[in-house]
């Protein structure tokens, strides 16, 4: 059997960087490993209903001077959508407001004029109530900074979760495909290749299925390669979908 080398694990230092940036002792290294994966299943949950997450960085600064430790966490994901926000927003604010306030009122009673702001007061709401509940678990320092992707489409995580979508909504896992890398060769990628694994189309047997257009050299170091692995959660089982990105 071939052997398989993770993309970016493979590129690490040359083209990739790593998600978590910090030195740390023996001592404490285990903890801090686990507090930046409770911090990231944190991220996931506060945020899962408005933003498509792409990657979250996590980077520590330490003062000597006063031992404090500073953690900064930048999200990277896709602005929400204005047809996905007309029906949570409204339903968010009723459901979590007892007594909203009369800013909020306002920006309710126009939706459409405001959407923008109202999606923006409500990102700023949640990352208030994240860093409250990291501070007091952890009695850290956290900053949170979202960097918005203007293009979908040019992001190995994305796309998968864009399949993934389509495949829950039972469409054909072909022209799922299909309409995706049709997609992709409007931008400025050099290649993709996406594999989608399981009960495809409801098919008792699982098997494996893969598309490329494009140039993808895994083997090249300095060819920069963007990879994921995501799983669709549909009605005959999970179908595990992976993506290539080549940049050039």
């Amino acid at each position: 059997m071939g052997q398989k080398t993770h993309p970016k694990g493979f590129r690490l230092i040359t083209t990739q960087n790593h998600l978590s940036k910090w030195y740390s002792n023996k001592a404490s290294y285990p903890a801090l490993i686990e507090e930046d994966f409770f911090v990231r299943e944190k991220v996931n949950d506060f945020f899962a209903e408005f933003l498509s997450i792409s990657k979250i960085e996590i980077n520590r600064i330490t003062q000597d001077v006063e031992n404090k430790e500073y953690v900064n966490i930048t999200i990277h994901a896709l602005f929400p959508r204005a047809k996905e926000m007309y029906r949570k927003v409204a339903k968010y604010f009723t459901e979590n407001t007892e007594n909203p306030s009369s800013k909020t009122i306002s920006i309710l009673n126009n939706t459409k004029g405001n959407l923008k702001r109202f999606t923006t007061l409500l990102l700023k709401r949640n990352i208030r109530n994240l860093i409250r509940f990291l501070q007091i678990k952890f009695k850290k320092n956290y900053f949170i900074d979202i960097k918005f992707i203007k293009n979908p489409f040019e992001d190995a995580t994305l796309i998968a979760k864009f399949i993934a979508d389509q495949l829950e909504k039972r469409t054909p896992f072909r022209r799922a495909v299909k309409q995706t890398i049709k997609k992709v060769q409007l931008t400025d990628i050099k290649g993709i290749k996406v594999e989608v694994s399981g009960r495809l189309n409801g098919n008792e047997i699982a098997r494996s299925e893969w598309k490329r257009e494009g140039k993808i050299p895994l083997h090249t170091l300095n060819a920069k390669i963007d990879y994921t692995h995501y799983e669709a959660q549909t009605i005959y089982g999970v179908i595990g979908i992976k993506v290539w990105l080549f940049f050039g």
